[in-house]
Parts: C-alpha cells; structure tokens; sequence
C-alpha cells in the first residue's frame, strides 16, 4: 500500500520551496540593506507557516506538526504588540521545531516512495528546512547568551543567521562568522554533520533506486 505522502499535492511542495526560498536568499539582503523593516520578514515568515500548514496532509505526525507551528505562528503576532526577549527566543525555539518537524516528515516521503519528480522536489525542500531549522536554533542561542556568534567582530542580525547556517551545512565556513561559546560549537559540528551525511545518504538512496528499477543487484 502506497504511503500517503506529507505534502499533499505538489502545489503544495513548489509554494513551500518557494516561501523558502525567498526566505533565505532574498529577505536576508534586503534586510540588510534597510530595505525592508525587520517586522515585514516576520511576515512574510509567517505567510511560509501559513502555507507550509495548509499543506499538510492528515495524521498523527500532521497533527504534532500543525499544533507546533500554529503555537510559533502565535507567537510570532504576539511579537507584533510585545517586543520582549523572552518572545523573540520563544519564537525562534518553536519556529526551529516546527520546521524540524516538517524537515523529518519530507524526508520520510523521500525514503518511503519511489524516485520522482516529487521526491526530487522534497530533496531540496528538506535541505532547505534543515538549514532554517539550524538557523533558529543558533538565533535562539545567541539570544539567550549574547555574542555566542559573532560576524567579523559585531553582534549578529537577523539576515546573519540564514547565512551562517547554509555556510556551516555546506562546509563553506569562510570564516567572517564565527561560533564563540561550546554551545554553538557544538550545534555548528552537528550542522556540519548532518550535512554531509545528507548528500551521501540521498545518493546511496538513488543510486541503489536506479539499480533496483533496472532488475540490477544491489
């Protein structure tokens, strides 16, 4: 019987991986440059919560996946009226489960279906949920202990943290921003990690799909 996949439809797939995309190529430059207020990234944030949510599917991991990111939803309006600090790290720790959450339930549609154009689709999509996972765990870090990142000897941003993050993932490391404390040591080293076990995993996964396809020994 054939595993009903997490994202339903692949409308739903394309508009998360676009939100995402936007997201982290784009949003950090603007906000960068003062384009853009801060408040508006938040928005546009929480419209990817919206779609990501309105693309699930139904289940028991669905249902864990929509009360969290409904909750870091929550929070992030709340953060419109309060800007305390104990919001901003209690969005950025439920934005990164959430996300994780998602992250975990594509890459079972991934390993649990045959090689498609869809599971192609989920491939980049878990990659990129799991870069912006990392990057709310290193925001809520860095807020809770200040200067636990620095980017070429000033205080984080916002647009900083998606950056640090995809750099780590991808082993770039180019060296302007730097993890200052154990902590985010520690979670830079698992990002790194995760990384490169992804890219092998995956291609052990297609390759032996491909063979298996072809009536070929594994």
């Amino acid at each position: 019987m054939t595993r009903e996949p997490f994202l339903r439809t692949r409308a739903g797939r394309v508009s998360l991986l676009a939100m995402l995309l936007v997201d982290v190529f784009i949003l950090p430059v603007l906000l960068s440059a003062d384009v853009i207020p801060k408040r508006l990234g938040d928005v546009v944030f929480a419209i990817t919560m919206l779609v990501g949510m309105n693309a699930t599917g139904r289940g028991e991991g669905r249902r864990a996946v929509l009360l969290v990111a409904m909750a870091a939803f929550g929070i992030q309006f709340f953060r419109f009226v309060d800007k305390s600090q104990t919001l901003v790290i209690l969005d950025a720790v439920l934005s990164a489960i959430a996300l994780g959450m998602f992250a975990g339930l594509v890459l079972l549609d991934v390993f649990h279906n045959e090689p498609g154009p869809d599971r192609l689709i989920d491939v980049i999509l878990a990659y990129l949920l799991v870069g912006a996972t990392f990057a709310f765990l290193y925001e809520a870090v860095n807020e809770i202990v200040p200067g636990s990142l620095t980017m070429e000897g000033r205080k984080f941003t916002v647009a900083d943290y998606p950056y640090f993050s995809f750099t780590t993932m991808t082993s770039v490391g180019f060296g302007d921003a730097l993890p200052r404390t154990s902590v985010t040591r520690a979670i830079a080293m698992a990002q790194a990690l995760t990384g490169q076990l992804y890219v092998a995993v995956l291609i052990a996964r297609f390759v032996n799909a491909s063979r298996s396809q072809r009536g070929a020994p594994p």
